[in-house]
């Protein structure tokens, strides 16, 4: 049996293969990056620091899906994860640990 975890790699794996080389046939080149590597590079510090809070404020960003609170405190994770199993749509619930 091949777990969850060897599906999605394979997964990702095949897919930026097939992306490659469909790039490939059209004369195009793609590249592959990692989101760990935003943070060694001048990307990262540029979207986090320069660009996102100011687009936040002035409202030419807004985060989506609407964030819910579902609870405050790290005793309220379970019951917010039971919810997210029952479902929920177009929601993103959030659990304060402040």
């Amino acid at each position: 049996m091949v777990r969850p975890a060897r599906w999605a790699i394979c997964g990702t794996v095949g897919g930026n293969v097939a992306l490659q080389a469909r790039c490939l046939v059209h004369g195009i080149r793609a590249k592959f990056v990692w989101g760990s590597s935003l943070m060694t590079n001048e990307v990262g510090p540029m979207l986090w620091s320069d660009f996102l809070p100011a687009a936040l404020a002035d409202g030419r960003y807004q985060a989506a899906p609407t964030a819910e609170v579902v609870g405050v405190g790290l005793e309220q994770v379970q019951p917010a994860l039971d919810t997210l199993r029952r479902g929920v749509s177009a929601r993103k619930l959030v659990v304060s640990l402040t």
